[in-house]
């Protein structure tokens, strides 16, 4: 859609179209999931019967009402409005689009008309939630473009029209889009007025918190009063290479609670499948390489997202010392092919992933979660101690890459 249409358009009309595009599948998902609620409840509550079938005509009234996945839905969508376009406008560059022309591209019927229906309907529920994930997987191999923040610019802006208009009439509804964190920051640096969004930040900083998440995990078909202590002696080895095993775990998951879900999961697999009553030092280290292999391949993805031309370039860290000046760090990067003026923006998304972190002279190498993941602090310490600085690799890449530690 973005070559065969958004390409010709004007920057308002790219705006106003892709803005009412989200608005109206939007509109159309939340229809599509009351009537699969409802199915049957509609059939015995005279209330709500009317109003349904009302609904089903309009849904199914459009041409656009797919079945299948999401993506699929989405897809059809796509696919139609193209075809409308060209064959309504062809190639001319530059074009603009009245609001009735936008109407007139998406909507078989009057979306008025859903509206109201919808509205009404709504008003016999508690609670609208619609939450959208995994957006970054639908990108393009070349990396994000300024195609991307636009699209997700719309996104949100029609999530906020929806759910504004809705609580006017008193329906809670809330509109909640699943972002990284160094997509956020583009999105910021795109969008003058971007300051006004509501953000909630997942990240995790607190090894005591991440603590809690594994406890609860562990504790589910127990009480509810046992410690974390208390379940993981029982669980787990209580030590390994002279450290803690919660801790040694912890500082290897960058801080993510998915991450160390992953790497206990893969440790009790190999301690279930080896007959041990529980996770051994030998099951640490197995589950660890297991999931060091995962963490390269997320890695390498993530860095090819925001930087096409460093695919690969994780594995160029194969066999390396765990330290380096950042004189190395570039030379590692120039003989991948990375261009110099490229440097800055790949050594930032290794920064911000935790793929590196940075030692000041002695003191102990610090992540980007140290710093309450702000890389604007992080970039000031390193401009601040140029000649001191030494980048040290996370040491969840280690096994993987076959990593050589130095020793202090």
């Amino acid at each position: 859609m973005k070559e065969q249409v958004l390409d010709y358009l004007s920057e308002g009309a790219k705006l106003h179209l892709i803005t009412a595009f989200w608005e109206y599948l939007l509109l159309l998902e939340i229809c599509r999931k009351i009537l699969e609620k409802d199915q049957n409840r509609h059939r015995y509550d005279h209330s709500l019967s009317c109003k349904y079938e009302n609904l089903a005509t309009l849904y199914h009234a459009e041409r656009n009402a797919g079945e299948g996945d999401f993506s699929e839905r989405l897809l059809v969508l796509s696919d139609e409005l193209i075809k409308m376009y060209q064959n309504k406008y062809g190639v001319a560059q530059g074009k603009r689009l009245t609001t009735d022309e936008v109407t007139g591209l998406l909507h078989a019927t009057t979306i008025s008309e859903l509206k109201f229906a919808l509205n009404d309907y709504l008003c016999h529920k508690e609670q609208v939630l619609v939450l959208f994930d995994n957006l970054d997987k639908g990108w393009s191999y070349r990396g994000i473009e300024s195609g991307d923040i636009l699209i997700l610019r719309c996104l949100i802006d029609a999530s906020r029209k929806v759910q504004r208009e809705m609580r006017k009439i008193g329906i809670q509804i809330s509109c909640v889009v699943f972002i990284r964190n160094d997509i956020y920051q583009l999105l910021v640096q795109g969008s003058s007025d971007f300051g006004k969004e509501t953000r909630a930040s997942l990240d995790w900083s607190d090894p005591d918190l991440l603590r809690e998440v594994l406890r609860r995990r562990l504790v589910q078909q127990l009480s509810k009063d046992i410690t974390f202590d208390q379940i993981w002696g029982k669980l787990c080895t209580s030590h390994f290479d002279g450290e803690e095993t919660s801790q040694y775990l912890i500082e290897r998951s960058l801080m993510r609670p998915r991450n160390l879900l992953k790497l206990v999961g893969y440790c009790k697999g190999f301690a279930v499948n080896l007959d041990h009553e529980r996770i051994e030092v030998a099951d640490i280290q197995k589950g660890l390489r297991s999931y060091s292999n995962d963490l390269v391949l997320e890695a390498d993805r993530e860095l090819t997202d925001v930087e096409p031309s460093a695919e690969g370039l994780i594995y160029e860290f194969v066999g390396e010392l765990s330290e380096m000046s950042k004189e190395d760090l570039c030379l590692l990067l120039e003989v991948h092919g990375i261009e110099k003026d490229h440097h800055a923006r790949v050594l930032e998304f290794l920064l911000y992933f935790g793929f590196l972190g940075i030692r000041v002279g002695n003191e102990d190498v610090k992540y980007v979660f140290d710093f309450g993941y702000d890389m604007g602090i992080l970039n000031a310490v390193l401009r601040k101690n140029l000649e001191r600085v030494r980048f040290v690799l996370n040491t969840a890449f280690w096994p993987a890459l076959e990593v050589k530690a130095v020793v202090h």
